[in-house]
């Protein structure tokens, strides 16, 4: 309750948590909202959990489909 719609991924190897992340759902009107969402104080980092659901080419039945990567490390800019 209060939550904008989003899933939650956890990337594990072995017994260790590497990764513990959520993604939100593009253009979601409850975005604005979030309070976990909105903690996100910077834009780029904000607009990469941030994924547009797209209609599955081919289905019968509705389905969407994303893409959202997930990066364990940050490389340095130039």
């Amino acid at each position: 309750p209060g939550r904008t719609p989003h899933i939650h991924v956890k990337v594990k190897k072995g017994g260790k948590e590497l990764l513990v992340t959520q993604c939100y759902i593009k253009g979601e009107p409850a975005n604005d909202k979030d309070g976990v969402l909105r903690g996100i104080r910077d834009p780029k980092a904000k607009e990469s959990v941030i994924v547009a659901f797209d209609p599955l080419k081919g289905s019968k039945i509705g389905e969407l489909a994303a893409k959202f990567d997930m990066v364990l490390g940050k490389t340095p800019e130039a």
